[in-house]
């Protein structure tokens, strides 16, 4: 008597297949378990990654290998999203081979669907003893020892001297003319890392000061102050400096009964403390803003001179706050 069985594969026999499926890979799960259903000569393992695949082919290969040896597969796939197509990847890490697919991205359905008709056409080649894709190079083997890495000296900042120029205007609020000491200002800036050294030398414009009813001066206000600055981050930075005042001054009005002075000039010390800031207009050019505030000693006074008498009409005051703007040439 001759018997007919059914021939039935052990699951040492059976081909393992395992499926990296990333957070975006349900659909092509499911139509791979439809494409599988069939193939009794084929295990199918599906691994969630519960992230996205690695981004370079190394570290997928790598991956590939660990997970071929930890489930017994000799086949793992994964997908990549590549814009408008998907890459089907299926490798099998104990003959060292690859194969890519690309899938051209189009419904949900129909990119799966092609997906997992690619996976199951390369499973059924290696189950009949085929082989797929091109041969990936071993990895050179990693030395147990693994040499002290040799330290490295922190790189110590180049700090270098720089020098800029500025021109602008000014304007002191002193006292005396009502609309303040109007003056040119120019300013040469040395500076090297966080502190800087400034000459700023200022040429005054003649305005009326009204030091009576009938007694009124053309007076201008020049002078040349050299300070220090600190500087601090977005272009601020807070100086000091030392310096001297010219104020010259003459007579456009008097009274009847009084002789005017011939012109002259009266000199003043001055101290002063300001804050620039410095904004980038372009390459090497930045508009330079500057408040402070100058103590003055010496500041002149308007006086008249009566029946061998002197009498004070008015005087410039002591402390005199200031503002300029002006653009600077050279680097910060």
């Amino acid at each position: 008597m001759l018997a007919l069985l059914p021939t039935v594969a052990s699951a040492e026999d059976k081909l393992g297949v395992v499926v990296r499926a990333g957070p975006r890979d349900a659909t092509i799960v499911t139509r791979l378990r439809g494409q599988f259903a069939d193939l009794e000569d084929v295990t199918l393992a599906i691994e969630p990654t519960g992230e996205t695949i690695e981004p370079t082919l190394e570290a997928q290969l790598a991956a590939a290998d660990k997970l071929s040896a930890s489930r017994d597969a000799r086949v793992v796939v994964w997908f990549v999203s590549r814009g408008k197509t998907l890459a089907v990847a299926i490798a099998t890490p104990r003959d060292h081979r690859l194969f890519v697919r690309e899938v051209p991205q189009s419904s949900d359905s129909a990119t799966a669907e092609a997906a997992a008709i690619t996976v199951r056409t390369a499973v059924r080649s290696i189950a009949l003893g085929g082989t797929i894709g091109v041969e990936v190079p071993v990895k050179a083997q990693v030395p147990d020892v693994v040499p002290e890495p040799v330290p490295v000296p922190p790189r110590v900042p180049v700090v270098r001297w720089t020098i800029a120029a500025a021109l602008g205007w000014q304007v002191a609020l002193d006292g005396g003319a009502e609309r303040g000491a109007h003056a040119l200002v120019q300013r040469t800036t040395i500076a090297r890392g966080v502190w800087g050294a400034s000459l700023s030398i200022t040429l005054g414009v003649p305005l009326e000061w009204q030091a009576g009813s009938a007694l009124a001066l053309d007076v201008s206000r020049s002078g040349a102050i050299l300070g220090g600055e600190r500087r601090f981050g977005a272009g601020v930075a807070l100086g000091l400096g030392l310096g001297a005042l010219v104020y010259h001054r003459a007579t456009s009005m008097a009274p009847a009964e009084l002789t005017p002075t011939p012109s002259a000039s009266t000199v003043a010390a001055t101290a002063a403390v300001e804050l620039t800031w410095r904004g980038r207009i372009a390459a090497g050019v930045r508009l330079l803003a500057c408040v402070g505030l100058e103590v003055v000693a010496g500041a002149p006074v308007a006086a008249v001179e009566r029946d061998g008498m002197v009498e004070d009409l008015d005087t410039v005051s002591a402390a005199q706050p200031r503002a300029s703007l002006a653009l600077e040439v050279g680097p910060w």
